[in-house]
């Protein structure tokens, strides 16, 4: 039945040619770190605003500890490098105090698309958020904007308020399996806690918390353990650097890039266990990399052609196991995506699960990949000839010494 899984009717994602199109109400979010020449990404921001010559680009940097200079590196990115019409700087900032504007109110609504740059998403709520919670006059522009059918794009901190859920504003993936999340937003006394803002972001994506830089630095932990611990119905998203998701008003999503990938994670399902730390059973996570097409609103997906179904087609008799699977910063030599790298060699090998544990002891975590039903599909790129792997359902177990 994979076979059915994978080629989707025309009747389930309301056809082909709105699966794999552009339409109205879109949304790009970005995991940070994009290359200036990443052309599927800003390429395709630019072509959902209008294409080249007609694309008018809100620029919004109030993220960035500079936002005028960060301003200028967008505006001369999106007309002298993608051809946009126009990138005009909205300047509002952290402390600005104008979101609650006419003036910014008219400017956004001039726009054919907006993009969020990268910093620190709070600022962003500070500003555009009104004090008691409410949406300001230019926050409602935004949303008035994507729901009108102009494009909301935004990388790093700017894709992470994107969402509904409460709003991740930092910590590491041990440090939130040891202690839980904490509401109220980032504490300097404890940087590295996982911590949030409960009431959410800007709500481009219902359903969902968005986390960025995913797969880099290690973050699967700390999303899990964020929907847990607030009980929020919807699923999590996490972007991989140099990446993005393009998501259109019915929902689908297709992945850009080639950097990496998205982690959908879906906690619906898990069985908490009792003691003093994190232990659960069966979160379940899915991994889209380069060209393949998911719905943000089922179960339903369509891996890249180039790939195929690696079922009984695995490289390797045997998973390897890792003693960081979260990258932690204070290995001696830090290693990027240990998690991403576990689950592809996992699903590319003929084992049926892999345990691995965290840097981190007192206690150390034990963190099994089971593919349990899950199927995984692979196959070279054919655009950088790069052996690539994604996965559908794949479950993770999480316990402790």
């Amino acid at each position: 039945m994979r076979g059915v899984e994978m080629v989707l009717t025309a009747v389930v994602l309301c056809g082909l040619g709105v699966l794999l199109g552009y339409t109205e109400a879109d949304l790009v979010l970005a995991g940070g770190g994009l290359a200036d020449d990443n052309a599927d990404v800003y390429g395709t921001i630019v072509d959902l605003a209008g294409g080249p010559g007609v694309a008018n680009i809100g620029i919004i940097t109030t993220a960035s500890a500079d936002p005028l200079d960060s301003a200028t590196f967008y505006q001369d990115l999106f007309i002298n490098t993608y051809g946009a019409a126009s990138a005009t700087w909205i300047a509002v900032t952290e402390t600005s105090g104008n979101a609650d504007t006419q003036e910014i109110y008219d400017l956004v609504m001039a726009q054919s698309g907006l993009f969020f740059g990268g910093g620190d998403q709070a600022r962003i709520m500070t500003a555009w958020r009104r004090p008691n919670g409410s949406a300001s006059l230019g926050m409602s522009a935004i949303i008035a904007l994507e729901a009108g059918g102009g494009v909301v794009a935004g990388s790093s901190a700017g894709a992470a308020c994107q969402g509904n859920g409460p709003m991740l504003e930092g910590g590491l993936s041990y440090q939130a399996l040891r202690y839980g999340a904490y509401a109220g937003g980032y504490n300097p006394d404890y940087p590295d806690d996982l911590c949030y803002d409960e009431l959410g972001g800007l709500g481009l994506l219902p359903g969902y918390i968005v986390d960025t830089h995913f797969s880099e630095r290690g973050r699967e932990g700390r999303l899990i353990k964020l929907l847990l611990d607030t009980e929020f119905s919807g699923r999590g998203l996490g972007v991989d650097e140099n990446s993005a998701v393009h998501i259109d008003s019915n929902g689908t999503a297709k992945v850009l890039g080639t950097a990496g990938g998205v982690l959908v994670v879906d906690v619906s399902s898990v069985e908490m266990l009792d003691g003093d730390y994190s232990r659960f059973n069966n979160a379940t996570v899915s991994y889209y990399s380069e060209g393949d097409v998911f719905s943000t609103k089922n179960d339903e997906y369509m891996m890249a052609e180039w790939k195929s179904d690696l079922t009984g087609n695995e490289y390797s008799q045997y998973a390897p196991t890792s003693s960081n699977i979260f990258s932690s910063p204070d290995a001696n030599h830090r290693e990027y995506g240990v998690f991403r790298l576990m689950a592809t060699l996992l699903w590319d090998s003929k084992e049926l699960s892999s345990v691995h544990d965290t840097y981190e002891k007192n206690p150390s975590f034990v963190v099994t990949l089971n593919k349990g039903d899950g199927v995984a599909y692979g196959g070279y790129s054919t655009s950088t000839a790069v052996w690539t792997i994604s996965y559908h359902r794949m479950t993770v177990d999480v316990n402790y010494l």
